[in-house]
């Protein structure tokens, strides 16, 4: 059977869903794909920016569905030094017009995009659906690719093909795009959700930064009256981390006084949760027939929490590129090459300083 699209979008998390939203409303045919089924959690930063993520969530009409799921408008953040239990109080990073930053699981979020997403005119939602390749017709352009749907093989072509599959992109690997930036890994991270943890003074209208030596501990108070708290270790930690992850979660954030004692006190709500120390990537972003985008694209080391920003705005950035195109206002090379300017005036000092502050945060 064959399917024929304007766009085949190949991963349906935030970078695929926003993609396929926009490129709807725009009047294109838009295929989105996901092996998974949704709800679906995946390890993730949970915080993002006024002028990041939640304003794109405000372009596709859903900010206050977000709200509602009950994550706190963070109109402020709590900054803790050392060994220092009282605060800064400092203003929002990045508000934007909207004022607020906000932290929401990646349970509950997926799946209100992709919600959005398959209510929008013009696109079909495959859950459950594997990519297995790409198609090329005779010059060696992306012309589509293969998945696996109901235990049959399919084919389906499209105008272009968008890897929003992360970081391990397998759009990527099927169409050879070079990595054209490498950061060596330096840090990792655990997390896990608690209840009955309330801010400094019982508030919940802020996250909370920790730093104690080449450590960074969080709080973010996120939807359904959880707050995820969080620790960036360094790899010497981590070597100490893999070996009594429970011990060692429970032992450092007790070193940080101004969060120690409410995380003692509060209750947890789910497992740990990590992301080992990886190797950032920035990828080239395009390339005849297809695009590459949020984490697929660029990524970076969690600990400075730009991905899910990242994720929706540079997604903003390739619907843009690719309704120029189709509509006929600009060449495919042009519009997609302006999407790359876009990706990296955007992304790239987020990259370079997660990577050169990350090697040492005693130095903040």
């Amino acid at each position: 059977m064959k399917a024929d699209f304007d766009v085949v979008v190949i991963g349906a998390r935030i970078a695929g869903s926003v993609t396929a939203s926009l490129l709807g409303e725009a009047g294109h045919r838009v295929l989105l794909v996901d092996a998974a089924t949704f709800p679906s959690d995946t390890i993730s930063t949970h915080f993002f920016r006024g002028a990041g993520l939640a304003s794109v969530l405000q372009r596709l009409g859903i900010l206050d569905r977000v709200l509602a799921l009950g994550s706190p408008p963070l109109t402020c953040q709590y900054a803790f030094r050392g060994r220092n239990p009282v605060p800064l109080v400092e203003a929002p990073q990045d508000p934007g017009s909207i004022g607020f930053s906000l932290s929401v699981r990646r349970l509950p979020l997926d799946a209100l995009l992709l919600d959005r997403a398959r209510q929008t005119r013009g696109v079909e939602v495959w859950e459950a659906t594997p990519a297995r390749g790409i198609l090329r017709d005779g010059d060696g352009r992306v012309a589509g690719v293969t998945v696996e749907r109901g235990g049959e093989t399919r084919t389906v072509s499209g105008r272009i093909v968008v890897g929003a599959d992360g970081r391990g992109s397998a759009v990527a690997r099927w169409v050879g795009a070079p990595t054209v930036r490498r950061e060596t890994a330096t840090r990792a991270m655990y997390f896990r959700y608690l209840r009955g943890y309330h801010g400094p003074n019982g508030s919940w209208n802020g996250p909370e930064f920790s730093f104690l030596g080449d450590e960074l501990v969080y709080a973010f108070p996120s939807d359904d009256d959880v707050t995820c708290i969080a620790i960036s270790i360094n790899l010497e930690m981590f070597a100490s981390f893999r070996v009594a992850p429970e011990a060692m979660f429970k032992s450092r954030i007790l070193e940080h006084p101004g969060v120690g004692p409410r995380f003692e006190a509060a209750t947890p709500d789910s497992r740990m949760l990590a992301s080992g120390p990886k190797d950032a990537l920035i990828r080239m972003s395009s390339g005849p027939g297809w695009a590459l985008v949020g984490d697929a694209a660029m990524n970076q080391d969690p600990w400075t929490g730009v991905g899910m920003d990242n994720a929706s705005m540079h997604a903003s950035f390739l619907a843009d590129a690719i309704d120029t195109w189709l509509t006929g206002r600009a060449g495919e090379r042009t519009a997609l090459q302006e999407y790359a300017r876009r990706r990296d005036d955007h992304g790239l000092p987020g990259f370079d300083q997660t990577a050169e502050l990350g090697r040492d945060l005693s130095t903040l």
